[in-house]
């Protein structure tokens, strides 16, 4: 069975389901439904399970675990696909076309600026404009993973490592499937710095960004922010240590004031290419050339400069993973508005699709998720604002059904 690399964090799917099968996935074979343990490495799995040493399922097999874990792929979403929507915040959600490498979408708002651009392999989804969608792009090529998200953005406020998170919220209830608890209590083990509430009215699972993104390169921002939201006002003296991830011992930071309401007028959430204000994206933002054969690397040379020490090399991801799993590291370390920092996280398990998890066989995340969307979002742990928010839904695709209607009315003339 596949063991973890160091190069796949724990949270490289944020989403609870996914965090828990994927957890159990490298430590030993997937549990049977009467099974509340994980088998060992050294005892032989049930010759029904999935492992590298047996043949595959055969039809039959896989049939009666087709009824165990529900319908999966096409006869899980029927005729709805795949939306991907993104913006500042849920109040400004706007659709994204996705695999369009060459027009990010950018977001901005008075807490966060930035593109975005969202990787789904064989993609058959919804486009903003109802244009043929990208399906795929060369990025994938021979690669296992199955979707990417890369982002490229200023803070414009200061927040310690503490405090900015990545994951995923959800408004009602999941069902998680059995042995989730167990799952994260390995996963924590992998990052200890993984936060959960999977049984809550509203669940959620958040990782500090610095430990949950599979690449990370900070570059020298061109000039400063606009339309920030008023800071706070801060005691020059250094502040306790807080759980929350606000300041920590010997740190100050100047961050937005929870007190003033924001300012939904300066939330922005559009196609790069058509955004006509100044100053423009590519004036906010460093130029934007992740393309085709052109990928992020790891380059953290400006964040060790700020660190003030080789704590981890430059371009080591796993030492750079390592490093901030410490709590007092990600006290120290803060975010500045001064810098572009650029962002990737990817997946092979998971097809958004059609939400099918796929370890060894295919489990649809549909009827845990009771219906809800999959949200990503980035924010302030201790302020509680959002930087953006990433929605992946399925629905029914209303201009399909209109050229169907349109069709049949056509014969019927």
């Amino acid at each position: 069975m596949r063991r973890f690399k160091a190069k796949e964090p724990a949270f490289s799917s944020v989403v609870v389901i996914i965090i828990a099968l994927e957890s159990r996935s490298t430590l030993g074979p997937i549990a049977t439904p009467r099974s509340h343990l994980i088998p060992r490495p050294n005892k032989n799995p049930p010759i029904h399970q999935y492992h590298p040493y047996f043949p595959p399922l055969p039809p039959a097999k896989i049939a009666k675990l087709d009824y165990l874990f529900g319908a999966s792929g096409e006869s899980a979403v029927g005729k709805r696909k795949l939306r991907v929507r993104i913006g500042p915040s849920l109040d400004k959600l706007a659709v994204a076309k996705v695999n369009d490498e060459e027009n990010p979408h950018f977001i901005d708002s008075p807490y966060f600026t930035g593109h975005i651009c969202v990787k789904v392999k064989n993609f058959r989804g919804i486009t903003p404009d109802g244009s043929k969608p990208i399906e795929t792009v060369p990025y994938f090529g021979s690669k296992k993973r199955l979707f990417a998200i890369q982002f490229s953005g200023r803070f414009k406020h200061e927040y310690t490592a503490e405090d900015v998170l990545f994951g995923a919220e959800f408004q009602k209830k999941v069902s998680p499937p059995m042995g989730s608890s167990l799952a994260l209590k390995f996963a924590n083990l992998i990052d200890p710095a993984l936060k959960s509430e999977i049984y809550s009215d509203t669940p959620w699972l958040y990782s500090p960004m610095l430990c949950s993104m599979n690449i990370v390169n900070v570059e020298k921002a061109k000039g400063p922010v606009v339309n920030a939201h008023p800071s706070e006002s801060v005691d020059p003296s250094p502040t306790k240590s807080s759980s929350s991830g606000g300041s920590s011992p010997g740190v100050t930071v100047m961050g937005p004031d929870p007190k003033i309401p924001k300012d939904p007028k300066l939330e922005v959430s559009q196609p790069s290419k058509s955004v006509t204000t100044k100053p423009s994206p590519a004036e906010l933002l460093t130029e934007w050339r992740w393309v085709g054969n052109d990928e992020l690397q790891e380059d953290t040379n400006l964040m060790l400069d700020e660190i003030g020490e080789d704590v981890f090399p430059p371009d080591g991801i796993a030492e750079r993973r390592k490093y901030f799993q410490k709590q007092k590291a990600r006290q120290s370390f803060v975010f500045k508005p001064d810098y572009v920092y650029n962002f990737e996280i990817f997946a092979p398990f998971i097809d958004l699709n059609t939400f099918d998890l796929s370890l060894g066989i295919s489990i649809n995340l549909i009827q845990y998720l009771k219906g809800q969307p999959i949200r990503m979002m980035a924010k302030s742990w201790s302020k509680n604002v959002p930087f953006f928010v990433i929605e992946f839904d399925l629905i029914e695709d209303k201009a399909e059904e209109t050229e169907s209607e349109e069709s049949v009315e056509d014969e019927d003339a």
